[in-house]
């Protein structure tokens, strides 16, 4: 039987991620309303203490995050522009915690709005800029898609 990866993701868990070392904090199981489909986010410590990271399994479907600042303002764009390259976007999507685990950094019932953007010329990292539906808390990440393989799960 094949353990899937996100069986083996669990707070606490220590992670090595392109040479990079990681703990697990917090997984959340997410409900996208829009499409009608699940997906599992992570919170992702870093070896100094930095807790800026997030990693999410959709489907198929592993990107790792660090979390930074996009000045938007609603509506959202189509395109836009950082630093100097073009971004188009390819979803916007509401989402409610479904469950939770580990240290508290969201809680069941938060429900976030958000904007996916990829680079118009196909290459790079892809953007997901996003708030917090009632306090307007922001979220702002930079994802780069990962390989299965790209992870290694520490003991």
């Amino acid at each position: 039987m094949k353990i899937k990866l996100t069986d083996q993701l669990k707070p606490g868990a220590k992670l090595t991620i392109e040479n990079k070392k990681y703990k697990i904090l917090q997984h959340i199981a997410w409900w996208q309303a829009k499409s009608n489909q699940n997906y599992d986010k992570y919170v992702l410590e870093d070896k100094v203490g930095n807790h800026d990271y997030r990693m999410f399994i959709s489907g198929e479907f592993i990107g790792i995050s660090k979390i930074f600042h996009y000045p938007f303002q609603e509506p959202m764009p189509k395109k836009l522009v950082y630093e100097d390259k073009e971004y188009t976007m390819t979803q916007d999507e509401f989402c409610i915690v479904k469950s939770v685990e580990g240290q508290e950094f969201y809680k069941i019932g938060d429900a976030e709005i958000w904007w996916d953007y990829a680079p118009s010329d196909g290459k790079g990292t892809g953007l997901s800029l996003g708030r917090n539906w009632e306090t307007w808390e922001r979220e702002d990440l930079e994802t780069q898609k990962l390989a299965p393989s790209q992870i290694t799960i520490d003991n």
